[in-house]
């Protein structure tokens, strides 16, 4: 007689068939219940295979990769357009330049070549130099053509690509690899900037990095910048030429839009932001004289101190950074008062005041 085997469930002498999987024995009870938890087993395999496809299918939105595409490329049209503007301007600035220094050496010229032939007073040596100055002017007026437009390799715009993982060696990619790769260069958060338009007794001086108040009555000089500010975060360093005891300067920011109009140019509209003298902040009209509730006192700030003043457009707000005692406020923006782009405006008036501009 041969000798029975026992079931791997019950450990009895009643096994009667073998799992060609486990190779293990059961008995006819027991052999029902592996059967039936293999099938479990099938069944749980099968759930997580379609929560896999399920979860893959979400993930790998078409919508949403073109919803960034989108967005990037209306922001990156934003920019070039106000990169444009800002270039724009600083071209008429340069050719208003040379043209009113041109237009000056010729008249020179031309009335001493009167007042001389008028008097009858001249000879070689007259007509050598003049001939010599007209040289002159015609070889600066050949070589301001010489202004050139150049590629910014710290632009602010930035291209993207799709970029995907190298699929070797790997049996499933996940969804995570497929994105969106920005190309970012290093860059630097302070800008260039210079002073554009002076309102009141002001002036600016320079090459447009010093704005000085030539006030003799307290009358205020409204000095804006050149740069709008739409995106980002952008630093601007001034230093403080002059300040007559006690500082009393203004240093914030209007909307570029406002600043197209003369009469709604002033530190206590309701399109401006910023710090003034006697611990006060305005914002939007609103003036808030409590040092202790803000904590900026402007009889810190001496002459020759160094200011940042930072257009923060993504979190909608504006910051001033004392660099001597290390000093940082915050201001926020209400663009809806103050729409983007910005433009920064300084306001002085005490005779003798000024403020530079410190390039990069």
């Amino acid at each position: 007689m041969s000798e029975s085997k026992q079931c791997a469930t019950c450990h009895k002498n009643f096994g009667i068939l073998t799992c060609n999987g486990c190779r293990q024995v059961f008995c006819g009870k027991h052999v029902l219940e592996h059967r039936q938890y293999l099938t479990n087993q099938l069944e749980d395999i099968v759930q997580n295979h379609d929560l896999l496809v399920d979860e893959l299918q979400q993930t790998t939105n078409e919508k949403v990769l073109l919803e960034k595409i989108n967005q990037w490329e209306k922001t990156s049209l934003t920019k070039i357009q106000i990169i444009a503007e800002n270039n724009r301007i600083e071209l008429r600035r340069l050719i208003e330049d040379s043209n009113r220094q041109l237009s000056q050496a010729c008249s020179d010229i031309a009335s001493n070549l009167r007042c001389s032939r008028h008097a009858d007073d001249f000879c070689e040596t007259d007509l050598t130099r003049w001939m010599q100055q007209l040289d002159r002017l015609k070889h600066e007026l050949t070589t301001r053509s010489s202004i050139q437009i150049i590629d910014d390799e710290q632009s602010a715009i930035h291209a993207i690509k799709i970029q995907r993982s190298d699929l070797k060696n790997q049996m499933i990619v996940p969804y995570e690899r497929l994105s969106l790769i920005r190309d970012l260069s290093p860059t630097n958060r302070f800008v260039r900037e210079r002073f554009a338009k002076v309102i009141g007794p002001g002036k600016i001086l320079d090459n447009d990095l010093v704005a000085k108040c030539t006030s003799t009555n307290l009358d205020y000089a409204f000095v804006l910048g050149e740069q709008m500010y739409l995106r980002g975060e952008q630093t601007i360093r001034f230093r403080i030429g002059q300040a007559k005891s006690p500082y009393n300067i203004f240093l914030g920011c209007i909307s570029s839009h406002s600043a197209e109009n003369d009469t709604k140019i002033h530190y206590y509209s309701p399109f401006t932001v910023g710090w003034f003298g006697c611990n006060e902040i305005y914002q939007h009209g609103i003036v808030n004289y409590n040092s202790k509730a803000h904590g900026y006192r402007s009889d810190e700030i001496l002459s020759n101190d160094v200011l940042q003043l930072t257009m923060d457009c993504d979190r909608k707000q504006i910051e001033l950074f004392h660099e001597r005692t290390n000093k940082h406020h915050c201001l926020s923006v209400n663009t809806d008062k103050t729409p983007l782009p910005w433009r920064f405006i300084l306001v002085l008036n005490r005779q003798n005041d000024y403020i530079r501009i410190l390039s990069l």
